[in-house]
């Protein structure tokens, strides 16, 4: 937190990992010590944290979610809300088409991993990003072939997020 530590171009953290909102209760501050109020210290404009131990596809929906509204312009609040609101609605229909676009991302990494020498710089990078796809793919699909029509309807998977900072 010292004023020699600044990252004036830094906009937007979200910081995805479990109960990254919650501040260091063993020492007696009033909770003013957490990773968010580093990064706003820091120079950061906005911090987007979690209250409590959250899921990693959901997660990683969410943030592509948030990323999306701010493209479009929403400020971090209404991103969140947005966000939130796009994650409890998702359906299995939903995640089966993102299932299938991501099964043709993962064919077209594979097919570029051919392209290159083994252990090269490029077979690498694709070989990580076939590997992604993969992981992505296990983690969606028992839940398009699942029961519940909306998997994350549950506020343990999108009530966690809240945002700190300008708006």
């Amino acid at each position: 937190m010292t004023p020699a530590w600044r990252l004036p171009q830094l906009s937007d953290v979200i910081l995805s990992c479990c109960e990254t909102g919650l501040g260091f209760s063993e020492i007696m501050t009033d909770d003013i010590l957490t990773i968010s109020a580093g990064f706003l210290c820091a120079g950061g404009r906005r911090v987007v944290n979690t209250l409590w131990e959250v899921d990693d596809l959901g997660t990683a929906l969410f943030s592509i979610f948030y990323h999306q509204y701010r493209q479009e312009g929403c400020n971090c609040p209404e991103s969140l809300r947005q966000s939130q609101i796009k994650l409890r609605t998702l359906t299995r229909n939903n995640l089966a088409e993102i299932y299938s676009k991501t099964y043709q991302a993962m064919m077209e990494a594979e097919s570029k991993i051919d392209e290159y020498e083994p252990n090269s710089a490029e077979y690498l990078e694709w070989e990580g990003k076939y590997l992604m796809y993969f992981q992505v793919m296990e983690n969606i699909s028992p839940l398009k072939n699942g029961v519940e029509e909306y998997p994350f309807a549950h506020p343990l998977f999108w009530a966690a997020f809240t945002c700190q900072g300008l708006r």
